[in-house]
Formats: C-alpha cells, sequence, structure tokens
C-alpha cells in the first residue's frame, strides 16, 4: 500500500534490504576469515554424520551445520561464499521487519535504525548462525503481530523449532514466546503455548547431547561476561541492541567511542521509555524482549554462560527495533530526529568498521604459515598445538593439503573447534608415541615440524619431545608461536 508523499512499504523494504545487504556483502569480502569460521568450513565439508559427532563435543545444535553442508553440496567451499548465507538471511529479516509495519513514521524509524546496524554487519560478516538467528527472531516477531491463526500457529511452531536447531539460543526465544502467549486471550495464548511446546519437543533429541557438552566449550562467553562491569552487565539486554551502544570485545567492531555511546545509549533509552507509556502497542515484542534479555542473564549468572554480549543481542533485535520505532512514532518529529541520529551513527560506525577490516594486519596464523611455507616440503609432518590447527592450514592455501598433520594432545584433531589446554596437561602418556612417529617419519627422509603455544601451560610438557626428536628453533612470534623443526638427511638444506 502507498502513501501521499512517501514510499509504500514494499520500497521502504527494498530500501532497508539494499543498505543491509551492501554493507553485509561488503563486510563478508573485506573481513579476514577467523577460527570460529574456519570450524565451520570444516564442518561444511564433513558428512552428516561427522557433523554430529562433532558437535557433541561443542556447545549448539548441527541445524546451522547442516544448512552449511548443504550450501557446500552446492559450490560453497569457503568462509566467504559461507557467509553468503548470512547476507542472505540478514536481508530476509529486514525485509520482514520493515513489510510488517503499517504505520509510515514507525516504519521511517525502523529502517533507520535498522538498516546500517553494526551487529547486523557483524552477524553477516560471519559464517556462524547469528545471521540465521536474526532471521528467525524477526520472523516470530512478524508472527505475533496477530492473534495466531491454526496455520499461523503452525507457522510460528516451525520458526521456533529451526530456531532451537540453528542455535541454543533458540530455547530462549521459544521461552520468550511463551511468556508473551500469557498476555493474549484464551484462544490465542493456548495456540502459542502449543506452538512453543511443539518446538521444544521437537528439540529434545538433541537436548541429552547438548547438557553433556563440556564446560570448557563455553568458557569464552564466562570471559566475556566477566570483562563487562558488573554493574552494566543487568543492562546489556537493554543497551546493545541499540545502534550506537558501547561495544564490547566480543565482535570485532570499531567502537563509537564512550562520549558518543553515552549520548547513543541516551537516544536510544528515550525512545523506548516514549514506547513503554503505550504499553499496549508494544506489548508482545516488549514481552519478547524483556523476557528473553532477562533469561539470558538469568542463565549465566546462575546456569552455565550463554550471554556473549553482542553476538547473542541479535535475537533480542527485532523485538527491540519494533518497540523504539513505536516510541518515535509516539514522539512524532523529535522521534525521527532521534531515530536519525542513532541510524546516522550506527552507520557511521559500520562504515569505520569496513575499514577496519580491510585494513587489519594478518593474524598470527598467517605468519606461522609462512615461517612454515618457506620450509616444509610436501609429505613433511608438521604437530600443531593450541588452536593453530585449522588457521595454520587455512592459511597455508594447498601445501596444506599436501602435508602431514599431527596434533598435540591427538583429541584436538578430533574437534578443532575449541581447545582445552587443561587436556593437554592429561596427556603427557601420548608423548612417546608422538616422538615415535616422528622418528618414523624422519626416518622415511621426511622433515618434522612442530608448531609450540608459548602462552599455554601445556608448552612445557614439549621440551621433551624436542629433546628426544632433536628438534631446533626455526622462526617464531612472541608470544603467539614458536616454529621447531628437524631436517630429513634427504631433505633440502
Amino acid at each position: 500500500m502507498g502513501y501521499p508523499g512517501g514510499m509504500g512499504r514494499e520500497r521502504w523494504a527494498a530500501a532497508a534490504a539494499a543498505v543491509a545487504g551492501g554493507l553485509g556483502v561488503t563486510g563478508a569480502l573485506l573481513r579476514r576469515p577467523w577460527h570460529d569460521e574456519l570450524y565451520t568450513l570444516e564442518l561444511a565439508r564433513s558428512s552428516a554424520a561427522g557433523i554430529v559427532r562433532g558437535l557433541r563435543l561443542d556447545s549448539g545444535p548441527p541445524g546451522y551445520y547442516l544448512l552449511c553442508h548443504l550450501a557446500h553440496l552446492l559450490g560453497a567451499d569457503s568462509v566467504r561464499a559461507l557467509r553468503m548465507l548470512s547476507v542472505a538471511a540478514i536481508v530476509a529479516g529486514v525485509t520482514i521487519l520493515v513489510l510488517s509495519m503499517v504505520e509510515r513514521r514507525q516504519r521511517t524509524a525502523a529502517v533507520l535504525l535498522l538498516a546500517a546496524h553494526p551487529l547486523l554487519l557483524a552477524a553477516a560478516a560471519d559464517a556462524r548462525a547469528y545471521g540465521l538467528l536474526f532471521l528467525l527472531s524477526a520472523l516470530v516477531v512478524w508472527l505475533l503481530d496477530a492473534d495466531p491463526s491454526p496455520g499461523r500457529a503452525t507457522a510460528l511452531a516451525v520458526t521456533l523449532a529451526a530456531a532451537c536447531w540453528v542455535h541454543a539460543l533458540g530455547l530462549v526465544l521459544t521461552g520468550a514466546v511463551a511468556v508473551a502467549g500469557a498476555l493474549m486471550d484464551a484462544r490465542a495464548r493456548r495456540l502459542t503455548w502449543l506452538a512453543a511446546l511443539a518446538a521444544l519437543a521437537s528439540f529434545l533429541p538433541w537436548l541429552p547431547i547438548m547438557l553433556r557438552q563440556p564446560s570448557a566449550s563455553l568458557a569464552w562467553m564466562a570471559r566475556g561476561w566477566q570483562e563487562v562491569p558488573a554493574a552494566l552487565r543487568w543492562l546489556l539486554p537493554v543497551t546493545q541492541a541499540g545502534p550506537l551502544a558501547p561495544r564490547t570485545a566480543f565482535v570485532d567492531l570499531a567502537g563509537p567511542g564512550m562520549p558518543v555511546a553515552v549520548l547513543g545509549t541516551l537516544c536510544w533509552l528515550v525512545l523506548l521509555a516514549a514506547a513503554v507509556r503505550a504499553a499496549r502497542q508494544v506489548l508482545r515484542p516488549l514481552a519478547l524482549w524483556v523476557s528473553a534479555g532477562a533469561a539470558l542473564v538469568a542463565a549465566t549468572v546462575l546456569l552455565r554462560p550463554v550471554y556473549a554480549p553482542d553476538r547473542a543481542d541479535v535475537l533480542l533485535l527485532p523485538a527491540a527495533v519494533v518497540v523504539a520505532a513505536v516510541g518515535a512514532r509516539r514522539l512524532g518529529q523529535i522521534g525521527l530526529v532521534l531515530a536519525l541520529v542513532l541510524g546516522a551513527g550506527g552507520a557511521w560506525q559500520s562504515q569505520a568498521t569496513l575499514h577496519r577490516w580491510e585494513q587489519a594486519p594478518p593474524r598470527p596464523a598467517a605468519g606461522a604459515a609462512a615461517a612454515l611455507n618457506e620450509v616444509a616440503r610436501p609429505g613433511d609432518f608438521v604437530v600443531t598445538t593450541g588452536w593453530w590447527l585449522l588457521d595454520v592450514r587455512h592459511s597455508l592455501g594447498q601445501l596444506a593439503g599436501q602435508l602431514h598433520w599431527l596434533t598435540f594432545p591427538a583429541a584436538v584433531a578430533v574437534h578443532p573447534g575449541w581447545y582445552d589446554d587443561g587436556r593437554a596437561l592429561r596427556s603427557a602418556s601420548e608423548l612417546p608415541q608422538l616422538v615415535q612417529q616422528l622418528a618414523a617419519a624422519h626416518a622415511s627422509g621426511h622433515s618434522v615440524w612442530l608448531l609450540r603455544s608459548p602462552g599455554l601451560p601445556s608448552n612445557r610438557l614439549l621440551d621433551r619431545l624436542v629433546g628426544e626428536a632433536g628438534l631446533a628453533p626455526v622462526a617464531g612470534q612472541q608470544p603467539f608461536w614458536e616454529l621447531w623443526g628437524r631436517r630429513s638427511a634427504e631433505g633440502p638444506e
């Protein structure tokens, strides 16, 4: 439907999608692949059974990785190619949210807040599940915009089930939908709760696996949560959805600077306060946002770390933007000015992030790969420690496929996505076998190389290995890596 003097919903949606998609594609091409994305690619290249087997040691369900596996079968065989799934999901989510808004001023505010949002840029340029999580959350917000019919409730159940299987945070979204359902009349409440129960029932086969996953696979989120000042942790679900919030260290974004972040957060809170005064108009998205945010904080404090600030916030973003856009509509021209300030600030931050990604220096793994490329020959044996297997192998390119790769401890090869150094400290018994393997490799005419991780406590265990295998330092970049080697008798000097 068109409106005099302005664009209709379809044009607004197309404009917002074009901006979000353009930023996403640019970011996907500029940003250097990083460790977790390389693990996504590793799983995408695996079989469906291999994906499930690997994720028994991880912290998430297999849905996203199975989708990446399908994309790989269709030719997406790089991190940047897999990122296009995230870009497409962000574009679709933005389109759905804008199309769901009938009132012109609310729609204008939503476009300003969403189109160049830094968190959407980060999710789009990331071969991980957060882009899909945003899309599914946007679908939920749209489906709850009206009382559910049986058909709409079925769509809600499918969407929630997909969210649960794509990312464990889908369970938080499903619980939030149940809370929102409690605010509906009897029939709508019953259908909403049935949809949530159906989604949870679909996830039951994976629940025992998830509950047995090692706590070390979630340790990075625990560290991230603790690095945020205690006084601010409780406000994170409210503030981080804003385009100009102070960003944490958990996403690779150019921060807006504290003065700008404080101003942007105040503008965001003014929009929220205006919307809350019209609570009936935002009851369902507000209930989704508040209950999901409260669940993230409560679960992290009481159970296990589940809230990685600025990553998990894409789950809250659709409902938050709907609420803020209603606040902008209620404030009239002042509201649109606030939305414009936030949108412009978010666009500036996204542009600064793209520049940062473009200018980013090579990661330490690239230096290790370059050193290895100078000395290694096809058929050589390389032992990696810590987190280096995926990153160095990726940076080596074609030569990586011509080398024999070993890990210390050997279990790292089973799940190279995350690494618990405590496991290495319990793996000293593996060293004699590793020494024998390297001695046999050397005797067969192959050079052997050891990539050490000086910063890890387990590194001291390798002193015995280098002594018995006759290895000597070749190159290094403190405190990240050291390359030790021993030439074969027939190998080039």
